[in-house]
Parts: C-alpha cells; structure tokens; sequence
C-alpha cells in the first residue's frame, strides 16, 4: 500500500525546492538574485544600488574585504563639468566547496556622469552620481546579473541645454525655493538680489554659486525675521518677470 504524503510531508518538500539555489550560469540565476530584494529596493523594476549592496554578501555566501572608490576624472568647466569614478570592491568567497586559490576574487565598474545623462535634480552633483552608478555596476557584475540596470543608471529628465553651460546657471528648482522663501518672509527678491551686488538683467544669468547664497541668506532670514532689513521687505509675486 503506498503511503499517503500527509500536508506536513508537502510543506518539507516545498520548502525543500526553495532552498535549491540554481547555477551562475543558469537561466534563472537573475530571477533568484532578484527575489532576494524588498519592494522598496526596485524602482520600475530596477535593483537600486542599496538593494544589491545589501544581499550581495548573503546571495554568494562572501566576505567584502577591501572598497576602493577613484575619481579619475572631476568636474570642471572645461569638461562640462564630467565626472569619472572608478569602483573597486575585492571579496572573499565562505564555500568550503571552492577551491582556496579560487576564493579571492575582485570586481571593478566605472561610470562617468555629466548634464548630458543625470537627471536634472542631481546634475550638480556629478560625482556622487556617478559613484553610486559605478557601485551599482560592480555589483552587478558580482553578482553575474543579465540584462538588468541599476535603477540609478537611469536618468529620465537630463538636462536639456545641449551646449552645458546652464549647468552653471541658477537651476528651476532653485528659483522656485526661492520664491517659496521669500513669499514666506516677505522678502522683495529683486531688491535682495541687488542688495548681494548680484546682477538681475537676467534671472537665467545668476550662477549656481549666486543662488546657493541667495538661498542661503533666506534661510539665514528665516531663521531671525528681525534681522530682515526693512528696504527689502515687501514680497513681489511678479519678481521673475521683472528681472
């Protein structure tokens, strides 16, 4: 008479085929990688970099050893403001199973980041992109991942100034703290603007540098409304069409 497998006997077996960890090289290591991260580690499907460095020692059952971050490459006017990091990370693989001289193993990814594919939010700040992005990719090559892209190595709203140079320039989101701060405090922008010896023939003109310090002084402000000097009090709702 055969036996009859009883719910526990099935639950043994399906925990069982969980525990089956497939091939590198099979068709469905990407999959059983990917399983391992949470819903708040994906975006639109992507591994974020967080994601990936998170399970990257439980997934090859490793030790990381050594992290190596070189910016090869930084920002300047005169590159368009690129930046280039190259990302070295060496491990140590735990499997007894695997041959000592085989244990010690690195992987490197680099990545170099520009107006020109970073999103317009982050385009200032090139080699921290580009540092995530250069992590993200070692990782991933780690991990042997196909066909998948970090989340981070996906820019959806870059720059659209195709020659760089409002790079440089004041940014969208900057004038609009702007006039969200100087609403709140009733501060004429126009006026404080002028007050900082900052040209306002043309908003588009201030530099970056100059809206991070008429930003910086709102804030200052905002902090101490007393310390707003009565000739530029008196917020001017059609301030950017004026300058």
């Amino acid at each position: 008479m055969s036996k009859v497998k009883t719910t526990k006997d099935t639950t043994k077996t399906e925990e069982a085929c969980e525990k089956i960890v497939p091939a590198m090289n099979s068709l469905s290591w990407t999959d059983y990688v990917l399983s391992h991260l949470s819903d708040d580690e994906k975006i639109n499907g992507n591994p974020t970099t967080d994601g990936l460095r998170r399970i990257f020692e439980t997934v090859l059952d490793c030790t990381i050893l050594h992290i190596n971050t070189a910016v090869v490459q930084a920002p300047s006017p005169e590159n368009e403001k690129r930046a280039t990091v190259v990302y070295k990370m060496e491990y140590v693989l735990n499997s007894e199973s695997v041959q000592e001289s085989l244990k010690h193993r690195s992987v490197t990814g680099a990545a170099d980041v520009y107006w020109g594919n970073c999103d317009k939010i982050y385009r200032n700040h090139p080699v921290a992109v580009a540092e995530t992005r250069a992590e993200g990719r070692s990782l991933r090559k780690g991990l042997r991942l196909r066909k998948v892209v970090a989340a981070e190595e996906i820019a959806e709203n870059i720059e659209d100034d195709v020659d760089g140079d409002s790079v440089l320039k004041i940014s969208s989101n900057q004038i609009n703290f702007v006039d969200v701060m100087a609403k709140r405090i009733d501060v004429d922008i126009i006026k404080l603007i002028k007050s900082m010896d900052i040209d306002t023939s043309n908003i588009r003109s201030i530099s970056h540098d100059s809206a991070v310090n008429i930003i910086k002084t709102l804030t200052e402000y905002q902090q101490n409304i007393a310390n707003i000097p009565p000739s530029i009090i008196g917020y001017q709702p059609q301030w950017k069409d004026n300058i």
